[in-house]
């Protein structure tokens, strides 16, 4: 009797159920993780708090009347993204170190629906966190004066997120070092503080003037600036392209890791 070949090739149609499920696996592994829903939250709000109470009657006095807790929130929802974005990259980091992805590679013939669920899981993450601390500043004396203006701004910063998810993603797998994993995070976190942080990039001393003119992190946080106070958006054209070009690193990077390591295991 011969015994049919089995086949490791992806059922056709079975890809959309395989991926919801993954995103469901994901998902509660990150809201039942304080260290990756918690944190990056108790984190924007420890920043919001302390900046705001610190600097907001000296930041009226050089933003023209502005609410400094409106210019303060975008920097603080994208440092809040940076870190949020990483529970990707740690959950696909816990299913390479332990095997389960090889597994789910030999079971299902391919591990992308496992990797768009840590993904996406992380963006369920990050607006959640998004969410609260918006909140939070309304708690404090945030008035939005533009809500149109407050959802244009979530999503570009969910954008933000949808790249440094895939590249925590990539370096989780082509490295499988947490450490490694980590600096996607810190990399974009340190890089926040080197844009117009407290005021406008013009009211910056030079050298840091300088900085944050081709920090192009700068252009993502004017532009969400912008939305916020229906302003026109003169930072959005640069601000696009980084966040294009940032998407398409993720996902070359991520494609790139998962060829090395079909090849190599």
């Amino acid at each position: 009797m011969t015994i049919p070949a089995v086949s490791l090739a992806p059922v056709p149609g079975a890809a959309f159920p395989v991926t919801l499920a993954a995103i469901r696996r994901s998902t509660r592994l990150v809201l039942r993780s304080p260290a990756l829903l918690i944190a990056p939250v108790a984190q924007s709000l420890f920043f919001l708090l302390v900046y705001s109470g610190q600097l907001s009657t000296v930041g009226s006095s050089y933003l023209a009347g502005a609410d400094f807790i409106s210019f303060l929130l975008p920097l603080i929802l994208l440092t809040g993204v940076a870190t949020g974005a990483g529970a990707a990259g740690t959950l696909v980091l816990r299913d390479v170190t332990s095997g389960y992805l090889d597994r789910l590679r030999l079971a299902h013939g391919t591990t992308i629906p496992f990797i768009l669920g840590a993904v996406a899981a992380a963006l369920v993450a990050v607006t959640v966190q998004m969410l609260i601390t918006i909140a939070g500043a309304a708690l404090i004396g945030y008035r939005p004066e533009n809500w149109p203006g407050v959802i244009a701004m979530i999503v570009l910063m969910l954008v933000l997120g949808l790249g440094i998810a895939l590249l925590g993603v990539a370096v989780a797998i082509r490295t499988t070092s947490p450490s490694s994993t980590n600096l996607v995070t810190l990399a974009v976190f340190g890089l926040s503080f080197f844009t117009g942080v407290f005021a406008p990039v013009n009211e910056l001393a030079g050298w840091m003037r300088a900085i944050a003119t081709i920090n192009p992190l700068t252009y993502v946080i004017d532009a969400a600036r912008q939305f916020e106070v229906g302003a026109a958006s003169s930072a959005l054209p640069i601000a696009l392209l980084v966040l294009g070009l940032l998407v398409c690193a993720g996902i070359t990077s991520s494609a790139l890791a998962l060829n090395h390591v079909r090849r190599n295991r």
